[in-house]
């Protein structure tokens, strides 16, 4: 199991972690926030940089997709596999999102592993969009460690 601190980015207040654990077929992640604007969906992806060093997080690149997939909604069996839907925010500011992402691992040098990448969350909701969801800035970075 691999534990990832989030921490805020482009001026946000957004603080959480997640928890990552191989599971059969795929990679369970389970991710929580807190400092977020009240109400409202905000689109999560694995990204393919492990680097959330930039101030708008922009160093850990874009979506993690080794298939060459278009970008779309979990329930869609062909996208990123990065793509991990939305995660809806309550009256308090606080969120939670849990998946299982079928065919990711976290095995080091594996091309479908979430090791070494980021996990982001964005400002707004991931509407399934061309090319990356249109869920704006990231406000969100952490990184899966190896």
């Amino acid at each position: 199991m691999l534990q990832v601190k989030i921490e805020p980015k482009s001026n946000s207040k957004l603080s959480g972690n997640a928890m990552l654990m191989e599971v059969e077929g795929g990679v369970k992640v389970t991710l929580s926030v807190e400092g977020v604007t009240p109400g409202g969906d905000h689109g999560a992806h694995v990204h393919e940089k492990g680097d959330c060093s930039s101030p708008d997080g922009k160093s850990a690149g874009g979506h993690f997709n080794p298939a060459g997939n278009e970008h779309a909604l979990p329930a869609t069996a062909k996208r990123h596999l990065g793509d991990l839907g939305n995660l809806t925010i309550g009256k308090d500011g606080k969120g939670s999102l849990e998946i299982t992402i079928p065919g990711a691992n976290l095995k080091a040098g594996d091309p479908n592993s979430f090791a070494g990448k980021a996990i982001i969350v964005h400002a707004k909701k991931d509407d399934g969009g061309q090319p990356t969801g249109n869920s704006g800035d990231r406000i969100g970075c952490g990184v899966i460690g190896a």
